[in-house]
């Protein structure tokens, strides 16, 4: 992601600031997916983070930490819906047939083991382990972005590779 266009995003420019989501829009994704259960809530957390950010880039004063900067406001999203859905607290019969069709569909895909492995991790612990793994965060960088002590990090993914060792061992003597 270049500094020059983040400055032009900062400026105003909606093209500039298209590209730049576009960039990152799988990371979004990615760590929604962690939070969220619902395609429709990841959308929404997705959507909601794209307006936020839009309305508010020119408070963003180094353009080196974009990535996290969005991030943060993505968790803060997922974290209202979250909440607003525990509220509420009713179950949809969209959101059943919808996990039903998600299940159905990973029957054909590889990545079914490790979407089984991250059941067994709390929302948490899979948000951590994916900006610690798969977008290549330190521990002192995660907990800025989810305002959680640097020790307590390491500790999360201590637990939550444990979790899937554990997992992994029961798996194979009884699966």
């Amino acid at each position: 992601m270049t500094k020059e266009l983040i400055k032009k995003a900062k400026k105003g420019d909606k093209h500039a600031f298209e590209q730049i989501i576009d960039y990152y829009q799988n990371t979004l994704y990615k760590v929604a997916r962690t939070r969220l259960n619902s395609i429709e809530d990841i959308e929404d957390a997705i959507q909601e983070t794209i307006i936020s950010a839009y309305k508010s880039i020119h408070k963003l004063y180094n353009a080196s930490k974009i990535k996290s900067w969005l991030i943060t406001i993505l968790i803060n999203q997922c974290n209202y819906i979250y909440k607003q859905k525990q509220k509420d607290n009713t179950i949809s019969f969209d959101l059943i047939e919808e996990k039903n069709y998600i299940s159905d569909s990973y029957q054909n895909n590889s990545n079914i083991e490790f979407d089984s492995l991250m059941k067994v991790l709390n929302k948490d612990e899979r948000t951590i382990l994916l900006l610690y793994y798969s977008e290549g965060y330190n521990t002192k960088v995660i907990g800025k972005i989810l305002n959680i002590n640097d020790s307590t990090i390491r500790n999360i993914i201590s637990r939550a590779k444990r979790k899937i060792e554990k997992e992994l061992k029961e798996d194979s003597i009884y699966g």
